[in-house]
């Protein structure tokens, strides 16, 4: 199939968040017009807000970007992340196929795997074995799709994982923006145990692009459900610690291990071979982006 030869209107529901408004301007880029459906007129737990504007649309894909984030300092608890991610998913599905529109893109993520041990990466179709209420949340959105996709095989429904995305006014607490803050601030940047556990980042204008190529991957391909992962830029938390440390001066001391000290890799190879795709920005990239942004908002006390 080819990637990148269809061009379509495209909803995207929660649409002026973090990512979306990047994606906004690389769908743009593709040649796709574009329909942004978000609160507080759109509520995805109330159809009725939002289903006879899916119909007037007449688009030929959805994205679903509104979601609730675990692992912030105001997260709500389970019950709403699984009323939002899941039922609301759900319910918005449904309107999709109401109006017709045969592709779906769900934001999921990795998370919906759990951990894993260092050099033994998740592959697409590993088991879900989420450690918080948010990976279950996006574990069961994922698996009513599936066989949501079961129950109406015209349908094309792909659920992307991004990984840990990082940007200019990233909300989530992310080590590489904790470390460089705490350099910055004149602290020694605190690893838990050996620091040899894994994670992966990847740069927000990066993650868009995925996305994109994920909507024409999935308008191109046969009915199903296709999970993929938007991920790179693997790094141990000791190595990504020192490259921080490097670059501004600083130091790394060890503490005792905690629950936090854990991996959480992908294969993520054979997702980029299908969208054809891999991450422009590289850690160092990363690192010195961040570094620029939380230098200057520092200057001018704003939030990061």
């Amino acid at each position: 199939m080819s990637i990148g030869a269809i061009t379509m209107n495209i909803i995207i529901f929660g649409g002026n968040g973090f990512i979306g408004r990047v994606l906004q301007e690389k769908v743009k880029n593709h040649g796709h017009e574009f329909s942004v459906l978000d609160l507080p007129e759109e509520d995805i737990l109330k159809p009725e807000t939002f289903a006879d504007k899916v119909k007037s649309f007449s688009a030929r894909a959805i994205i679903n970007m509104a979601g609730v984030l675990g692992g912030v300092k105001d997260a709500p608890p389970v019950q709403k992340m699984f009323e939002v991610n899941a039922m609301g998913n759900l319910k918005l599905l449904e309107v999709a196929r109401l109006a017709g529109v045969k592709n779906y893109i769900f934001m999921s993520s990795p998370t919906v795997h759990g951990e894993n041990t260092i050099g033994s990466h998740q592959e697409r179709f590993s088991p879900f074995n989420p450690k918080h209420g948010y990976g279950a949340s996006k574990a069961a959105a994922e698996l009513s799709m599936k066989q949501f996709a079961k129950e109406n095989p015209k349908m094309k429904i792909t659920a992307v994982r991004p990984t840990m995305v990082l940007g200019q006014n990233a909300k989530l607490p992310h080590a590489p923006v904790d470390f460089i803050k705490t350099v910055i601030s004149g602290k020694p940047i605190e690893i838990y145990g050996a620091g040899h556990h894994e994670r992966e980042w990847i740069w927000i204008d990066d993650v868009a692009e995925g996305i994109t190529r994920s909507i024409e991957y999935c308008a191109a391909a046969e009915p199903g459900y296709y999970p993929l992962f938007l991920s790179g830029n693997r790094i141990a938390m000791r190595d990504l610690a020192e490259k921080v440390a490097s670059k501004l001066g600083g130091k790394v001391v060890f503490t005792p291990s905690t629950k936090q000290s854990f991996t959480l890799t992908t294969n993520y190879e054979e997702s980029q071979k299908i969208l054809n795709w891999r991450p422009q920005n590289d850690i160092n990239d990363i690192i010195e982006k961040l570094i620029i942004f939380l230098k200057k908002s520092n200057r001018e006390n704003d939030y990061y």
